[in-house]
């Protein structure tokens, strides 16, 4: 049963709030899950998350070395397939979280652009 069923079935008046969306401003019920929830962050551009749990089989790049946009950076295997990670943008490499051999789950920071 959601809050607003609760509310509405215990008698009480539902307890409206202001959400604003896109500069708009909605008169509605906030549901606990809702309230709960975490909220979005703006990540990092400068650091690259696995997008799938894998095993790193090859890194193209080490520490310090310049990149261009769409070089391969490294290949991790995911379920029986090889995935190549590629630069999204120009850049040095800071540093590499991961050596080959090394197994990851789903969003573990790999490597991080100066």
């Amino acid at each position: 049963m959601d809050d607003m069923q609760e509310n509405t079935k215990n008698g009480e008046e539902p307890e409206y709030q202001k959400l604003n969306i896109d500069d708009t401003i909605y008169k509605t019920i906030i549901s606990h899950k809702f309230a709960k929830r975490v909220k979005w962050e703006k990540p990092d551009e400068r650091k690259i998350y696995s997008y799938l749990p894998g095993t790193l089989i090859k890194l193209h790049v080490k520490a310090g070395d310049k990149v261009k946009l769409g070089q391969p950076l490294l290949v991790f295997e995911a379920m029986k397939m090889l995935n190549v990670v590629k630069s999204y943008k120009d850049g040095v490499i800071r540093e590499i979280m991961v050596k080959p051999g090394d197994k990851f789950p789903k969003n573990r920071f790999l490597l991080e652009f100066e």
